[in-house]
């Protein structure tokens, strides 16, 4: 019975915290005192871009640069802006895949990634197409916001705003 409750406690913390995970994925993670992981030791760079269905995915790659082991898990956020710097559309919003909890040891990476939609396959009234210089993004539960050029033409509505894909998805 002390089994349940820790079961149903645990849920509710990753409700009220914002990082709920499935439930085969969550004991493993709350018995895990690996700590999160922290900007310093962390490198975010470019990866591979990939498009389907009208759809252009970039991937980046993060990589654990410190001496020990560390997690991430959630949903990354991304907004895109223009050559001035300023943003442009609506940050990412979650793609409604699971979250898992991803541990990174010294020198091991994940990714993360972003959907957007290719403006050519939408209705120009619909979208608002604008070519973006940049994005910024922030990792789950982290407050340090990395910058990377990216040029990319982008729409700028809400209807066709950017999807985060989870961490190691």
């Amino acid at each position: 019975m002390s089994t349940n409750r820790n079961t149903r406690g645990a849920l509710v913390a990753a409700v009220l915290t914002g990082s709920l995970v499935t439930l085969g994925q969550l004991a493993p993670a709350a018995a895990d005192d690996t700590p999160p992981c922290v900007a310093t030791h962390l490198k975010l760079v470019r990866g591979s871009t990939e498009g389907a269905a009208g759809t252009h995915y970039q991937h980046f790659r993060i990589t654990n640069t410190g001496s020990a082991a560390c997690r991430l898990a959630g949903y990354p956020t991304f907004r895109f802006h223009d050559a001035s710097g300023d943003p442009i559309g609506f940050a990412s919003q979650p793609a409604g895949q699971p979250v898992r909890v991803v541990r990174l040891e010294p020198g091991q990476h994940t990714r993360i990634t972003v959907g957007t939609v290719n403006p050519d396959v939408t209705v120009p009234a619909d979208c608002h197409v604008a070519q973006a210089a940049s994005v910024a993004i922030t990792l789950p539960h982290r407050p340090h916001v990395y910058h990377r050029a990216l040029a990319l033409r982008v729409c700028t509505t809400a209807q066709y705003r950017p999807t985060a894909f989870p961490v190691g998805f």
